[in-house]
This record gives C-alpha cells, structure tokens and sequence, in this order.
C-alpha cells in the first residue's frame, strides 16, 4: 500500500462514512440477511412458560414503557400476542405509563390481525390508569374498582372476557412490559407477593441488570432482555421476519461496520507510522 493511498483513506470525507453507516442499517432491514441466532436459556424458559399454558387461560399483560424504549419493548409484546392467541389464551391489557395505552392498542391490531380473534371476547385493553402501585393494589379483589370501561368505553360488565375476571387470582399468567417505575418492581410487590401470581417479564438491555436480583430470587419466572430477547422470542415463534429479527440484523451488521472501521484505522496508523521511520532510517 502506497503512501498516495493512506493519504486518500486519512482524509475521506466523512459524509462517506456516514452514507456506508446508514446503508448497513438500512439495507438489512429492508433485506433481511437471517444471521443465525440461538436462543438462550432464559428465552426457551420464557416460551416454554406461555407454550405449557393450556387453551382458554387468562392472562394479563401491562405495557409500562415510553416511546424512548418502544424499539425494544414493543417486538416482545408483540411476540407474546402472538404466542398466546396461538394458544388460544384470553388477553386482557392495561398500562401504568401513559403512552402504554397506545402501545397496547398498536400490539394487538397487528397480532391480532393474524388470528380470528375478536376484541371484547379474546382480548381487551383496558387502557391507562396513573397511581402505579396503588393501582395494582386496587384492581386485586376486583378489576372494576379502578377500571369501569375499556380503553374504547365499552363497560366491562358487558364484555364476554370480562365475565370471569374478577381480581389477580382470575388469571394464570402475568406479562410486563417494564423499563423502570412503575414496572417490574411494584408487580413483584403486589401480582407476585401478595396474589402469588406466575410473572413474565421484558426489559430493555439497559435495564435488564435490575430484574435479575428477582429472576434468581425465584420471583420472575424469565425475562427477555433487550432487542436480543426479543429476537431470539422471534425465531423461537417462528416469526422470521419480525421486527426484533430485523432490527438485530441490522444492529449487529452496523455494528461490525463500525469495528471495521476502528481496526482499519488502527491498522492506517501504525502502517503509517512504519512508513515515517522507513524514511528516517533511509535519510
């Protein structure tokens, strides 16, 4: 390699770089390559749970994440959905973060647009209620104490899900979706302490580190932690072309990119810097 051309690769111009960053982001997503991905015990542990669920179990699933978080949260609800109508489960959805209402909603449209499954009868979102811990305390005996109609104003007493829930005890599974407070820590309190119910749970990859003081205490059965979770939820399901399965694709592809880079770089200089003292020796 000449000098000529470490000259022409120090001084690109960095729009180069930027416009082969965005395509290995983007290529990927709109192609997905399928790079193999192996789940992990705490995946497989996380399917097998809602897998050995038998048909017609209730279970109650809260989204409790903001739009920040919605890339990594959102795919394992998703995923979920899927599963548990698969398994012919009922559904009944809340949120104790604002926009988790929206997500809710947003989720079950899309899973639900794969399966005869009809809203007020397989599965309802109840939409959002603020007090966090004092909600969940509220809903134990009996769900309408804090929550009259559903998220589309329809009265609970009039919708055939509703019919045989009653408080925490009417379901067989608990699912949340969780990146802080409210979340993981006020379900383990309440859903899990108090009613004694089996509880599932999503983290993002950032704060994956604080379920795990309940994963080994027993008190979270599994987690699905970050994009990956979610992803290797995906293959496990069968869904090959989700969006965690995209996204992970595409994260892992810009990832190498960028590494790429970084060893090229190092590799300039220190190419570089043998040049230099070639030419001093030879003077």
């Amino acid at each position: 390699m000449s000098r000529l051309n470490f000259k022409f690769l120090v001084h690109i111009d960095r729009r180069w770089i930027f416009l082969a960053l965005a395509a290995s982001v983007i290529i990927p997503l709109l192609w997905p390559p399928n790079l193999p991905i192996t789940p992990s015990p705490l995946t497989v542990k996380f399917y097998d749970t809602i897998e050995k669920l038998p048909s017609g179990s209730y279970v109650c699933m809260s989204f409790d994440y903001g739009p920040g978080t919605k890339v990594e949260c959102q795919p394992m609800a998703i995923a979920a959905l899927h599963h548990l109508f698969r398994r012919k489960c009922k559904v009944v959805c809340l949120a104790l973060w604002p926009e988790g209402s929206m997500f809710a909603r947003e989720s079950l449209r899309e899973a639900a647009s794969h399966y005869e499954v009809k809203e007020g009868v397989d599965y309802v979102n109840l939409g959002y209620k603020n007090g966090g811990e004092v909600v969940l305390k509220g809903v134990g005996e009996d769900f309408r104490t804090i929550f009259s109609t559903d998220l589309a104003g329809h009265r609970l007493e009039d919708l055939p899900i509703m019919q045989k829930v009653h408080g925490w005890d009417s379901f067989n599974l608990v699912c949340e979706w969780s990146i802080g407070r409210p979340g993981l820590a006020e379900f383990v309190r309440i859903v899990v302490s108090q009613y004694e119910r089996p509880l599932l749970t999503g983290t993002t990859a950032v704060t994956t580190p604080e379920a795990y003081p309940f994963l080994n205490s027993g008190q979270v059965i599994s987690l699905l932690g970050g994009m990956r979770g979610a992803a290797e939820y995906e293959v496990m399901l069968g869904l090959s072309n989700g969006r965690a399965t995209r996204g992970i694709s595409a994260q892992s592809i810009s990832h190498f990119f960028i590494a790429a880079l970084i060893i090229l770089a190092n590799v300039i200089y220190f190419l570089e810097r043998h040049y230099d003292k070639a030419n001093r020796t030879r003077r």
